[in-house]
């Protein structure tokens, strides 16, 4: 995430370096210390994948176990390399800006720290290699070594450092890029294995019985995952779980074919990762215009909040059934925050586009929930169906709907509607 730039989480840009099979996408039976995978095993994987998707075969893979101080070394150096300082910045400001993260957040260091507890397996596209932590179960080896070689026979055939990096300055392209790539892997590690016993994923009993399992439950053995922020957990295992339903009801549309076809045109937000039909029609967000910043103030960031960050945001602070009910009716937003030119103020100027009057009524009265929750302190000054303004100890901010399109503008030194009143004059 850049100044200016469109937002792009710091784990996004993990991604970039490394692909990953998190241990809680895969819910391994009892531990035993696993062994390298010979050459011919790998072989035979990279055979019944090919066999599979279409893809071509170019070369083998070397192989190593590695150690959970290796991850989070290999994982710190990724982020050094990968990801600026003033990236990593720019996307903790908005994670507390718009409430995902306390005041005290630090996301770089929470990340690696995920990371390393959750890695259980990773492919290097630097390196054309693959790597297995020594802590994995034999169970979750063979099931690790089936999801990396897929990631790295996709990018024998499509490079996946091009296709990530094509999304890398847009969060929601990122994160639907993410999707196709972690969910194509994570549905090709069930189907291969339901064809070792005889079955297959397009049998409606069978995907019933290996898909749909969440994730994100609490485990204790998982205890900077359970501790993390709502938006870090749901954000770090969506491209896995909601990408492997995705690569599902790709694989019953269009087959074979649909392994090549996500590479070739890309989903282009979450929503369509979410609604495949959006996908398939070729329905896009819409971009609302923001207004421009104030004068004494200059963009340090701007982005959009997709289905899946609405969803989240709904979730936390009003309800799951709220943000089921609203995440699909959004069509587009978009955000920037500003800072003051003296101050160093960081404000927040936020817009959003709804499907119809009755829904943007909905999240303009969710939205006032948000505010209220997310804040410690907040004093009312106007409140009625299409304006809710007031100060809290972040600064004045002003909430107006007009129809289907809201704007809220948050921790300005003055209240918003009377200085765009005056900006006017």
């Amino acid at each position: 995430m850049h100044r200016g730039a469109r937002s792009n989480p710091a784990n996004r840009a993990i991604a970039l370096a490394v692909v990953v099979l998190l241990t809680g996408a895969w819910q391994a039976p009892a531990p035993a210390a696993p062994g390298i995978p010979t050459a011919a095993e790998i072989d035979s994987v990279l055979q019944e994948l090919s066999a599979v998707t279409g893809f071509r075969i170019r070369r083998q893979l070397p192989f190593e176990l590695i150690t959970r101080d290796q991850v989070n070394k290999y994982l710190k150096e990724q982020i050094k390399e990968s990801v600026k300082p003033d990236e990593i910045r720019a996307e903790e400001v908005t994670l507390k800006k718009f409430g995902f993260a306390p005041a005290n957040f630090d996301l770089k260091q929470t990340t690696i720290d995920l990371l390393t507890e959750q890695a259980a397996a990773f492919y290097d596209f630097h390196r054309k290699k693959l790597f297995i932590s020594d802590w994995a179960t034999v169970n979750m080896r063979d099931a690790a070594l089936i999801h990396e070689l897929a990631h790295a026979l996709a990018d024998q055939n499509f490079p996946i450092q091009k296709y990530l990096s094509k999304g890398a300055n847009d969060s929601e392209m990122s994160m639907a890029r993410e999707a196709v790539v972690e969910g194509q892997a994570s549905w090709l590690m069930l189907e291969v294995t339901a064809r070792r016993g005889g079955r297959t994923l397009a049998d409606p009993q069978t995907a019933r019985e290996l898909m749909g399992n969440e994730s994100d439950s609490a485990d204790s053995s998982y205890p900077v995952f359970n501790n993390a922020p709502l938006y870090l957990r749901r954000t770090l295992l969506f491209p896995y779980d909601d990408g492997e339903k995705f690569q599902q009801a790709l694989f019953l549309h269009d087959g074979k074919v649909a392994f090549a076809r996500v590479f070739r045109q890309a989903p282009v937000s979450t929503s369509q990762i979410m609604h495949p039909d959006r996908y398939f029609n070729g329905d896009t967000p819409t971009d609302p215009e923001l207004p421009k910043p104030l004068k004494h103030m200059k963009p340090f960031v701007t982005g959009s909040l997709g289905e899946l960050e609405t969803r989240i945001l709904l979730e936390q602070y009003v309800s799951a059934g709220t943000a089921e009910a609203l995440g699909p009716k959004l069509k587009g937003s978009d955000y920037r925050i500003d800072e003051g030119r003296a101050d160093h103020r960081m404000t927040l100027v936020y817009v959003s586009d709804w499907s119809d009057e009755d829904s943007a009524t909905q999240y303009f009265n969710a939205y006032e929930k948000v505010l209220r929750a997310k804040w410690k302190e907040i004093e009312v000054t106007s409140e009625d169906a299409a304006r809710f303004t007031g100060k809290s100890e972040d600064g004045y901010f002003a909430v107006v709907r007009d129809g289907a399109h809201i704007l809220s503008q948050e921790g300005f030194n003055a209240p918003p509607l009377q200085i765009a009143a005056a900006a006017s004059r």
